[in-house]
């Protein structure tokens, strides 16, 4: 049995409370930032963020090397002057478990809602992977296309949350979608993951990086490819604007039609997760999703 959304949300904020107070962060004044997939938590009136894994670890056979992945990966694009969102300083940023919670630090940014357009998305993404071009961590390969799915397809079996049918079709889809990364050549890089507008918000007035979770290894056509998903008309604007910054002709769409059906999967997984822990939210969406992907 699950918790509910409010139980949830109070552990997660004790856990994130009880690391501020391991460090010695006075947190008499915090604020709920975000609570989704994260809850995400201003350790105010310190400049700091709590990011406590919620319900995105109940996906992940290992929630703490997600975040030690994220926190790897963004402290060496801040080192080389990317624009991200970097983990805090002065204090360990974790990842800290704490009541089975785990816990990573963030330097918080005052952020605007305003959203990143093609042109900004597709410079930040160009600007972020050569930042990133040396990066020594060890990072599995498509984490995305590979362990999340498989994670939270496993997550879903234990939980029985599919039909015997559907939970063997959505595997054999996965291991169709794996096979055809796997055939795909060309040279491999330090991704982002998750590279769309919502992780990239306005944040003190430039637009910084943020959110690297699913950090891995892997053609840059992967990100792209998410890049890209979110611009529908837009998407050869982005794939442009990459491309003057790398130096290099823009990449044909059609290049990416592997890595777009990788990400669906990958997000139709993801929202049947969701919708299990949060049905008032995620189920109408999830089971439409499922449907049209299954074509019944």
């Amino acid at each position: 049995m699950t918790p509910n959304d409010d139980e949830r949300t109070r552990a997660g904020l004790a856990a994130a409370l009880a690391v501020a107070q391991s460090f010695g962060l006075p947190s008499g004044d915090p604020r709920v930032v975000s609570d989704r997939g994260n809850l995400v938590v201003r350790l105010a009136p310190e400049p700091v963020v709590a990011r406590v894994a919620t319900l995105t670890a109940w996906t992940r056979r290992d929630p703490s090397a997600w975040l030690a992945r994220e926190v790897s990966v963004a402290s060496h694009a801040a080192r080389r002057g990317a624009a991200v969102i970097p983990p805090a300083s002065g204090v360990d940023p974790g990842p800290h478990e704490r009541d089975g919670f785990w816990v990573s630090l963030w330097t918080y940014l005052p952020c605007s809602s305003q959203r990143a357009d093609a042109v900004a998305s597709g410079t930040a993404l160009a600007r972020l992977h050569l930042a990133l071009a040396d990066c020594p961590a060890e990072l599995p390969w498509l984490t995305p296309a590979a362990d999340q799915i498989h994670d939270g397809l496993a997550a879903l079996e234990r939980a029985d949350v599919l039909a015997a049918g559907e939970l063997k079709e959505l595997r054999a889809q996965h291991e169709a979608v794996l096979a055809e990364l796997d055939g795909i050549g060309g040279a491999d890089g330090v991704l982002h993951g998750d590279a769309h507008p919502g992780n990239l918000p306005l944040a003190d007035g430039q637009w910084r990086w943020t959110d690297f979770e699913e950090a891995c290894r892997g053609p840059r056509e992967w990100d792209l490819a998410v890049l890209a998903g979110n611009f529908s008309a837009d998407a050869p604007t982005a794939l442009r604007a990459y491309a003057e910054v790398i130096g290099e002709a823009p990449c044909d769409p059609a290049d990416l039609a592997p890595f777009h059906r990788a990400r669906e999967l990958e997000g139709l997984v993801w929202f049947l997760g969701m919708a299990h822990l949060d049905p008032d939210r995620y189920a109408a969406r999830a089971r439409g999703r499922l449907a049209e992907f299954l074509g019944s």
